[in-house]
């Protein structure tokens, strides 16, 4: 890996369904999390526990906090570092060119899909469009990266016209499947606020040993239909009526890349230029 993780106090990773932005004037990663009826979101908190012995040390993880199916609404998250944090605000790792047919930095953060990038020139305007509630996921002192990278799902790209007519296609490449953020300090704080209750969790450095929290919001029915691009549409939209799919390369397209199309390796946060959704 191009980022080193174990320096760290805790690592975040965000698997599923959500629009990722940066508030310059906070100075954090805000991830705003769509809560529809089909994904479910879940957080996990793990210590890392050292075992000695045999001669073969072994550090595992185990859940010191959980929280399954959490409520549509009326929830939010905030996450930082406590005391004199590595960093100010927030970083986004990015190393050198990138290009996503060739780059072999698994860990550059320009592996998540750009809604601004697919794009291009045509920006993009906030829609009310049948929304969602969303989950507000709020991260200071990090440095955002691709954690994991799907290379078992290769990409192309459709541009479908306002009628949701396919007008153009073409090869996209392989795309962040879970984003990471280290963060360094003498503590982590973990806020999680449901329906007015409140609950902290400080994570005390242990020095090459990070915690780790566990973010998913991923929809598990084995039947589920596998783009999440039109749930992004209902919050964003560009002028023009321009869309874009995200299409699955199966194992009986001519490319002879990617296998069968499986909905949970295709849960896949995107991420935006502009002003985080609110």
């Amino acid at each position: 890996m191009s980022v080193k993780e174990s320096p760290a106090t805790a690592l975040v990773r965000f698997t599923g369904l959500g629009i990722v932005g940066f508030n310059k004037e906070l100075q954090r990663g805000e991830v705003s999390v769509i809560r529809d009826n089909k994904h479910e979101l879940s957080i996990k908190i793990q210590q890392p526990v050292y075992h000695e012995g045999g001669g073969n040390d072994v550090i595992t993880y185990q859940d010191i906090a959980s929280y399954e199916k959490l409520p549509r609404e009326g929830v939010e998250i905030e996450i930082k570092a406590l005391g004199k944090p590595a960093i100010d605000g927030y970083e986004i790792y990015q190393s050198g060119d990138f290009d996503r047919l060739n780059s072999a930095d698994l860990n550059d953060f320009r592996w998540v899909v750009n809604m601004n990038t697919l794009h291009g020139d045509t920006p993009l305007v906030a829609t009310a469009k049948d929304r969602h509630p969303l989950t507000k996921i709020f991260i200071g002192n990090g440095l955002f990266y691709a954690h994991k990278l799907d290379t078992n799902l290769f990409f192309e790209k459709v541009e479908k016209d306002a009628g949701g007519n396919p007008t153009q296609t073409e090869v996209f490449g392989n795309v962040a499947e879970t984003i990471g953020v280290k963060i360094e300090g003498e503590a982590v704080s973990v806020t999680i606020r449901i329906g007015g209750k409140e609950e902290t969790h400080s994570l005390k450095r242990v020095d090459g040993l990070p915690f780790r929290i566990e973010i998913k919001n991923m929809d598990y029915n084995a039947n589920a239909v596998y783009s999440d691009m039109p749930d992004y549409y209902r919050y964003l939209a560009s002028p023009n009526g321009k869309q874009f799919e995200l299409k699955p390369v199966t194992e009986d397209d001519d490319s002879g890349r990617g296998g069968a199309v499986n909905q949970m390796d295709f849960c896949h946060p995107v991420v935006v230029d502009d002003p985080p959704i609110v």
